[in-house]
């Protein structure tokens, strides 16, 4: 009776942990959503759109390998790219955005030139990474649960080709942008969003235990936050006027 009743408590730690970290998500999409409606600065409104993608991505996220990855590898991955496109999106937002506050106008890694080629050379990776997935799913029978079903470089890279070209571009071109850039609101959303991407690169693959379950909510937690706290970057105050904002610069 006692190590039921422990792990009924175990059961619901975990789950009350899951849902305040899915919870922060959704608060920081609510806040990034609300601040792009207030600004009328179309760069502005562009980073918190993607915010606020990207908030809401990790709640697909959750559900994608607590639930899809269960019933569909092929379903799974394809939201993965959802999820990553969102994240490409604000990249590619932000590199574009981030020459009209620079006082050079330069054009960081050529990106105005280069860009359309690196959404092909994703848009690619996408593609293929689907194929793999549908291809060892259906001759194998590869799942998530399964990985000896499929070569090792299918479990390692394979079936999200697509990951590393987001977070290369990303790691390569946000850097430059935020130390180009003299808008100190962008400056500052770009910063929070690089310690999100820094959270989310310290995790990784961890036990199911009750002390990692911990972990992972201060780690999701964090993430939340950092999304939060670049959203509101944007509109530094509590509440702006809209007339106020029409005399922001851009």
């Amino acid at each position: 009776m006692a190590s039921d009743a422990l792990s009924l408590v175990g059961i619901a730690l975990g789950l009350g942990l899951v849902l305040a970290a899915e919870g922060t998500f959704a608060y920081a999409a609510y806040w990034a959503f609300n601040i792009r409606r207030a600004l009328t600065v179309r760069v502005y409104r562009n980073h918190a759109l993607a915010v606020g993608l990207v908030s809401l991505g990790w709640i697909v996220i959750f559900l994608d390998y607590v639930v899809v990855s269960h019933i569909s590898t092929v379903g799974f991955t394809v939201l993965n790219i959802l999820v990553t496109t969102a994240f490409f999106y604000f990249i590619d937002a932000a590199v574009l955005d981030g020459r009209l506050s620079d006082p050079l106008l330069r054009d960081t890694l050529h990106w105005r030139e280069i860009r359309r080629w690196v959404w092909v050379i994703y848009g690619v990776a996408a593609v293929a990474s689907t194929v793999i997935s549908a291809y060892y799913s259906v001759t194998t029978g590869w799942t998530l649960e399964n990985p000896s079903l499929a070569p090792a470089w299918v479990n390692i890279v394979g079936a999200q080709l697509y990951i590393p070209v987001a977070i290369v571009v990303g790691l390569a071109a946000l850097p430059i942008t935020a130390i180009r850039s003299r808008d100190p609101l962008l400056r500052r959303q770009l910063e929070w969003f690089a310690a999100f991407i820094v959270i989310l690169l310290a995790g990784g693959p961890i036990p199911s235990t009750p002390a990692y379950a911990v972990l992972t909510f201060l780690q999701q937690l964090g993430m939340a936050v950092c999304l939060y706290k670049s959203a509101r970057s944007l509109a530094p105050v509590g509440r702006i006027p809209k007339l106020e904002l029409e005399h922001l610069p851009g």
